[in-house]
């Protein structure tokens, strides 16, 4: 885990507090922080030792406060928290909880993340290396599996990701997949999860999964 210092120019007034202290060092600040899945950076103030953690925004339940910037006050953000890995800017965890689609949402949410949204093969390949081929589980590709955020609820045949609700750019289907030429198996599947090797398979929503891969990014 890390922080990196921001400019000051970036720093709002916002609705976002988490937290608000005074008195407090910047490393106890910063511990907070960092012991917060929902605190995506924090502002100090050393001259009046002001700490304030910032939630994120997509996740947003906290009271309204008032953040006035000063002079002196400086805004840190957080890196990758421990037990999460960084790739190209975004945070990853794999939690092993038997869970169906739903319920795998609501564990992510919990930590202020979102089931996984795939953007790229290389992508699909590292989540597969980083999380799936070392699984205890089956010698079949299908044995070790875990949900992402794809899915076709709203309109069959039509995929976007949950969090983001982007439409699909890119795929990475396993072969014979997804089961739009089977249309009595395809209606009851509209939830996507990824298999060894990075590639795509649709489910029953209901089906339960034992491992949930959740996602974010500081950026955002």
């Amino acid at each position: 885990m890390f922080y990196s210092q921001l400019d000051i120019h970036e720093i709002e007034n916002s609705s976002l507090a988490l937290f608000d202290l005074q008195g407090v060092s910047r490393i106890y600040c910063g511990s907070l922080c960092l012991g917060e899945h929902c605190c995506k950076e924090f502002m100090y103030d050393e001259n009046i030792e002001r700490c304030v953690g910032i939630h994120f925004e997509a996740f947003h339940n906290t009271r309204n406060t008032n953040i006035l910037s000063s002079d002196g006050m400086l805004k840190y953000r957080k890196g990758c928290e421990t037990g999460w890995l960084e790739f190209k800017g975004h945070c990853y965890y794999k939690g092993n909880t038997k869970v169906n689609w739903s319920d795998a949402k609501t564990e992510c949410s919990k930590m202020c993340s979102y089931l996984i949204e795939i953007e790229s093969k290389e992508e699909a390949e590292w989540i597969s290396a980083t999380f799936l081929e070392n699984m205890n589980c089956g010698s079949d590709v299908f044995d070790c599996t875990a949900w992402t955020g794809l899915n076709d609820l709203d309109i069959e045949g039509t995929y976007v990701w949950d969090h983001s609700n982007a439409p699909l750019t890119f795929s990475n289907w396993h072969y014979h997949e997804p089961s739009l030429g089977t249309p009595s198996q395809a209606l009851t599947r509209d939830c996507i999860d990824i298999l060894r090797g990075g590639v795509w398979n649709d489910r029953p929503c209901s089906y339960l999964q034992n491992w949930v891969i959740c996602e974010k990014s500081f950026e955002q």
